[in-house]
């Protein structure tokens, strides 16, 4: 498999833990910030760290990051976020991920060229807020629109129940993609209907967002029937 190529410009709280969560043998990743210590931390953890002014636009012809497969803006002030993103969709980046403070600094980073815009404290609400709402869920992502793909513990009615017995899709909608076993971390993938599920297992689970928050409401109050 080909390694990716990311870069991530700035190298603040959400950069520097950007880039550490992606490090990978798999990644190539370089992390580009003005400011000297900043770069000497992270250069264990990556590929490359450059001490480099991003705001010049000589300066990120220099790096070739045209040639990533991500560049990440990571910059916390508006005017310079938006001004390095201007120059990376100039240079031909093929893909532009930037962060942003608010929805009109969102807006600012689109109308420039970022292929993708985040606000990092909106997207920890929506998560947070998704396992405060959706009972028994440890995870969720967005997938398509009106489907999600969450992390389940299995309450205490599923325990000793193989897959088929509880025949959940046919039930529920809900399809399970994956079992991950306590204290494994590995994904056993598209489990057979035979799979009996244990206490601390992990379901992995795709489903409608209504046809979700139906099956965790009713886990949460063991009231689920078979």
């Amino acid at each position: 498999m080909a390694k990716r190529n990311f870069a991530i410009i700035g190298l603040g709280k959400f950069g520097s833990y950007l880039a550490k969560e992606i490090a990978s043998p798999d990644n190539n990743i370089i992390c580009i910030d003005r400011n000297e210590k900043l770069v000497e931390d992270i250069s264990s953890h990556v590929t490359e760290a450059v001490v480099a002014d991003a705001r010049k636009r000589e300066a990120l012809k220099d790096l070739n990051l045209e040639k990533m497969d991500t560049v990440v803006v990571a910059v916390g002030s508006l005017t310079q976020s938006v001004l390095i993103t201007l120059y990376l969709k100039e240079l031909g980046c093929r893909f532009i991920l930037a962060k942003a403070n608010d929805e009109d600094h969102a807006t600012l980073l689109s109308l420039v060229g970022a292929h993708q815009v985040i606000i990092p404290e909106k997207e920890i609400a929506r998560r947070i807020g998704q396992k405060l709402t959706i009972p028994n869920v440890v995870d969720f992502l967005p997938m398509l629109p009106g489907f999600c793909l969450a992390e389940i513990q299995p309450p205490d009615d599923f325990i000793g129940k193989t897959l088929a017995d509880l025949d959940l899709r046919n039930t529920y909608n809900v399809f399970v993609i994956g079992i991950k076993s306590k204290g494994n971390d590995t994904v056993d993938l598209m489990p057979h209907g035979g799979h009996r599920i244990e206490k601390g297992e992990t379901l992995y689970v795709l489903s409608k967002k209504d046809d979700l928050e139906k099956l965790t409401g009713l886990a949460r109050h063991r009231t689920f029937l078979i």
